[in-house]
């Protein structure tokens, strides 16, 4: 079950009595009434950090002692959460956050902040025009990258018995994103944009890949003759790595991370093999990402999840730094 009611949209009017710029979520306490005029405080989340900067939304746009016009959807679990899709500022500025929604309160004061495309005027066909593509294509695999468009698993995963089982007894509770517990694989290859990943080229022949969403950083060893089955289990596991002309293959195995998925919805036996495929596309533009997950304990077959991501020449990586929220 979906911790926020999408379908769904309530309004509140409030002071805001604290505010927490911070990861996995800028929070912010409003001072609220009910329809009888009660008074509650509603705690109210939005995205990341990372996700906000780079919208344009910094921490002084919104300050304590602020009374602010609030939309958005009400936890299932809890009616004085709430996921924020719009707020309106006292000066008439209106904020669009998740999911970049309309407009709700359409005013001649209101104007909206932050929200041309997800990186300022520019989109990326026009970056691309302004960039050496072909100084890019040398470079291989080893740029920022960022999801072009929706991808990834089949939406219903060929589940075994005890999978089954282990979804239905899942609570939110369960969820580590609440905790800041840094998933491991292959939940940590998370490429939900704004939220790039980087290939590094390491001086000992290795390469690292950098995701930027809770600051994971993994090694992929391309040394042929290191024995896999000899390397003690991670969270991140243990991946061995070859090349085929430009593509980056990786094999990873010694995963000791118990879930699938990132909110741990999905079990994970410590037998999974994970199967990897980096591949720039021949103009430079783009890399084609495929992974495939081995394990006969929660899936009756192979699954396989595929993605485009696109060159970002000036992105630069975020520190994401997760500090865990203070409501239940």
């Amino acid at each position: 079950m979906a911790e926020f009611d999408f379908n769904t949209i309530d309004e509140y009017r409030g002071e805001v009595i604290r505010l927490n710029w911070r990861n996995p979520h800028v929070e912010l306490t409003l001072m609220v009434q009910d329809d009888d005029g009660t008074e509650f405080e509603l705690e109210v989340e939005a995205q990341d950090v990372n996700t906000m900067s780079r919208r344009g939304l910094y921490p002084e746009l919104i300050n304590i002692g602020d009374v602010v016009r609030i939309a958005g959807h009400l936890s299932r679990r809890n009616s004085r959460l709430m996921s924020v899709t719009n707020v309106l500022l006292t000066n008439g500025t209106e904020i669009r956050f998740r999911g970049n929604p309309q407009p709700r309160w359409a005013t001649q004061e209101t104007e909206t902040a932050g929200f041309g495309t997800v990186f300022g005027s520019e989109s990326i066909e026009e970056i691309h025009a302004n960039t050496d593509l072909e100084a890019g294509k040398e470079m291989g695999v080893f740029r920022v990258w960022m999801r072009a468009r929706a991808g990834g698993f089949p939406s219903e995963l060929p589940l075994t018995a005890s999978a089954i089982e282990h979804r239905q007894n899942w609570t939110v509770a369960d969820d580590p994103n609440t905790t800041c517990t840094v998933p491991g694989m292959p939940s940590s290859m998370r490429i939900n944009p704004p939220h790039p990943i980087e290939l590094l080229q390491r001086e000992d022949g290795n390469i690292t890949v950098h995701v930027e969403f809770f600051d994971v950083f993994r090694t992929v060893y391309m040394d042929s003759g290191i024995d896999p089955q000899a390397q003690e289990p991670s969270p991140q596991g243990f991946s061995l790595g070859h090349w085929e002309g430009e593509t980056l293959v990786v094999n990873t195995t010694a995963v000791n991370w118990p879930y699938f998925d990132n909110m741990a919805q999905t079990p994970l036996s410590s037998s999974v093999e994970i199967y990897e495929r980096f591949e720039p596309t021949a103009d430079g533009r783009q890399l084609n990402y495929l992974m495939s997950v081995t394990d006969p304990e929660n899936f009756s077959e192979t699954i396989t999840g595929a993605w485009v991501l696109d060159w970002w020449p000036n992105l630069e990586m975020q520190e994401y730094d997760c500090i865990p929220p203070e409501h239940p």
